[in-house]
């Protein structure tokens, strides 16, 4: 008898733990469901405010990196980041960079830039820098454009950039064009 009544009590003991389980993981589902509903609900509202923390982080350690260059270097840092959006074909935001005038003369659309970008410059190219002057508030540049992928047969060609700084990492520019590809469009 002693027998039945340790087994009644281990079969009882094991349903009730295995009640327990059961209520357990029925609550961390009912937690787990809800919290994946409010962050689906609330998601974009976060990762918006993410990805503004980290665009404001990135934003305040490049100004930090130019407060600590020289004049030259500055500069030559603004004409590298135009032409790294021009390689990567964000047009969009290169033609923001242009000066308003020069824009108007040149480029009065971005699909007018876009296509002068697209047909006259190389695929794959690099940048060196022969020549920097201030005049005034403005800078020149004279920097040398080579096709990287075809090298001495590619279209390599020289060019004048013009840089106005505003402020740290504000300026505009323009920079020198072929006139035979100009000739072309008209």
């Amino acid at each position: 008898m002693a027998e039945d009544k340790n087994k009644k009590q281990r079969k009882a003991l094991m349903i009730s733990i295995g009640i327990v389980i059961v209520i357990i993981l029925v609550v961390l589902f009912v937690l787990l469901f809800f919290k994946q509903k409010n962050s689906v609900s609330s998601g974009n509202g976060q990762a918006t405010l993410v990805t503004n923390e980290i665009e404001e982080a990135n934003n305040q350690a490049e100004l930090e990196a130019l407060y600590n260059m020289s004049e030259q270097e500055r500069i030559t840092y603004y004409c590298a980041e135009f032409f790294k959006l021009v390689d990567t074909r964000n047009y969009d935001k290169a033609y923001d960079l242009l000066y308003s005038e020069y824009k108007e003369n040149y480029f009065p659309t971005k699909e007018s830039f876009s296509k002068y970008m697209e047909d006259y410059f190389p695929d794959d190219f690099s940048l060196s820098y022969t020549n920097f002057e201030r005049l005034g508030d403005i800078y020149v540049l004279w920097v040398n454009v080579n096709d990287t992928l075809n090298g001495s047969r590619g279209h390599n060609f020289s060019m004048n950039v013009v840089i106005k700084e505003n402020d740290f990492n504000d300026y505009v520019l323009s920079f020198s064009r072929n006139s035979a590809v100009d000739s072309e469009e008209e």
